[in-house]
């Protein structure tokens, strides 16, 4: 009993969400090497051909509309389609080497999540509850056990949505982000032209949006333990007070998961809030 006990405690104070926070301690790439492989291979061989005869129909144009805008200035024409030709060489080098472009931004967004990780509280790096919790629980009594239980029962089952919910983002997060990769040089060849070049940035953000969502992923756990921790002090847990301090906190308790769950079904929201996206 005094087991079960103490696997609720961690499942409420926040040791269940541990596993997503590793996972998205993993590079992008290692995460599921399969599916990043495939989708590397498919945006190399299938997009970028595409890609590039879009590029080109998009310089042909261009210069024509050039050709036609300044027909009878010679000057001005030549170095309007001398920077037409510029922008679309920085182009085609763009979508050459976009996989360059988006192992940077997953960098960045490795270092920031590592940085977040390395000053979050140890129940979110997967610590494990303090030695005296673990005394204090078997000091309890078979009655007070029982009833321990009872109290917990809710909060547990919450905080067992709550880090499946986690599961699940996270999930999500690494899959979008390999989806969007999976096509990447589509988008950045849109940035050619003045009136598609809002898809290319579009897409630009989207991509840093979702690689900076597992930042945001870590900081709602962060934020979640730190508002248990200010609801109850876990180290100031014995015996003799357990019970009570539990029962007493019960509404926080069960608002806790809740809270969280809405934190994290909106961090992707923040995430693109950070590029100043709504």
């Amino acid at each position: 009993m005094a087991g079960i006990i103490l696997a609720m405690l961690t499942a409420i104070f926040g040791g269940s969400f541990a596993g997503g926070v590793d996972d998205l301690k993993t590079d992008i790439a290692s995460y599921n090497q399969s599916a990043f492989e495939f989708c590397t291979s498919l945006n190399s061989v299938a997009v970028k051909p595409v890609a590039a005869t879009i590029l080109a129909i998009i310089l042909v144009l261009e210069l024509a509309r050039l050709s036609t805008r300044y027909e009878g200035d010679s000057k001005s024409g030549t170095q309007q389609i001398a920077l037409a030709l510029l922008k679309a060489a920085l182009i085609l080098i763009a979508i050459g080497n976009v996989d360059l472009i988006l192992s940077s931004i997953n960098e960045a967004g490795e270092k920031i999540t590592a940085g977040v990780v390395a000053q979050s509280p140890d129940t979110v790096a997967g610590g494990d509850l303090p030695a005296s919790v673990k005394t204090a629980v078997d000091d309890l009594g078979l009655a007070d056990k029982a009833g321990l239980m009872l109290v917990l029962f809710l909060p547990w089952l919450l905080s067992i949505v709550a880090s499946i919910g986690v599961k699940i983002i996270v999930l999500l997060r690494f899959a979008e982000i390999y989806i969007l990769s999976a096509a990447a040089t589509l988008p950045l060849v849109f940035l050619s032209h003045p009136e598609t070049k809002s898809i290319g940035v579009g897409y630009l953000r989207r991509y840093a949006g979702a690689v900076l969502h597992g930042v945001v992923i870590i900081l709602c756990i962060t934020i979640y333990s730190y508002f248990q921790v200010e609801m109850v002090d876990v180290n100031s847990l014995t015996g003799d007070n357990m019970l009570s301090t539990l029962t007493a906190n019960l509404p926080g308790l069960l608002a806790a998961p809740v809270f969280f769950l809405t934190l994290l079904f909106g961090s992707s929201r923040m995430a693109k809030a950070f590029l100043g996206e709504g």
